[in-house]
């Protein structure tokens, strides 16, 4: 699988990591500090590199994005994010994730049907909830008012997922589900964690609760 990750600071420096420890990706990263992209080389040589900003299309091409399976923008602003993945969408890419932090851009990410927009809060929130043993973290989430909705599956209630590896448990849905941790032995596992699904696990997912309205003016997008 080829995974093209736009924005080589922390967040797609740890996105290089998680990556780098499966065979089966194969990554490019994209990213405009020319100091980070011999840093970031030298620490993982199998990473194709590609010095340029992400938002131009000649960038794009340079990268081969049109070859690639997953495109994940993750640059320092929200802007450069929204127009990397417009660019991205327009070349053909099924599945984009885009990191986006203001509300008024979260709108406009949705409005897009971007597959994946991640609110950096919202992900916080899901990893404090997995720390919380014992609590009902069902009812915890849906408490705090987020714009998020959590849930749990056993294994043997949902058809043809034993034996899958955590990576396809979205595909078990018909509508967006995404995992967060699952539950093995009373122990709690995070997605990289686990090679694949047995009979007595319990999946913890997250659904996103989608409000789209319409929105305007901001990047002069449409």
């Amino acid at each position: 699988m080829k995974i093209i990750i736009a924005g080589g600071d922390k967040t797609g420096q740890n996105l290089i990591k998680l990556f780098s420890e499966k065979d089966r990706f194969k990554i490019t990263l994209i990213e405009t500090d020319a100091k980070r992209c011999e840093w970031i080389s030298e620490g993982y040589p199998d990473v194709n590199i590609v010095w340029g900003d992400a938002t131009y299309p000649n960038v794009l091409k340079s990268a081969e994005v049109e070859k690639a399976d997953v495109f994940i923008a993750v640059i320092g602003d929200d802007k450069s994010n929204i127009l990397a993945a417009k660019a991205a969408k327009k070349m053909g890419i099924d599945n984009i994730m885009v990191k986006v932090t203001a509300s008024e851009y979260r709108e406009l990410a949705e409005l897009m049907d971007f597959d994946h927009v991640m609110d950096p809060a919202e992900a916080v929130s899901a990893e404090i909830i997995t720390r919380l043993q014992g609590v009902d973290f069902v009812n915890l989430i849906q408490d705090l008012h987020l714009d998020i909705e959590f849930n749990k599956i056993k294994v043997q209630d949902l058809e043809g997922a034993e034996g899958k590896e955590l990576c396809d448990f979205p595909s078990l849905f018909d509508d967006i589900a995404y995992p967060i941790f699952l539950i093995r032995d009373n122990k709690y596992f995070m997605p990289n964690e686990v090679d694949y699904l047995k009979i007595s696990d319990t999946v913890v997912y997250i659904i996103k609760k989608k409000q789209k309205k319409k929105t305007s003016g901001i990047l002069g997008l449409r």
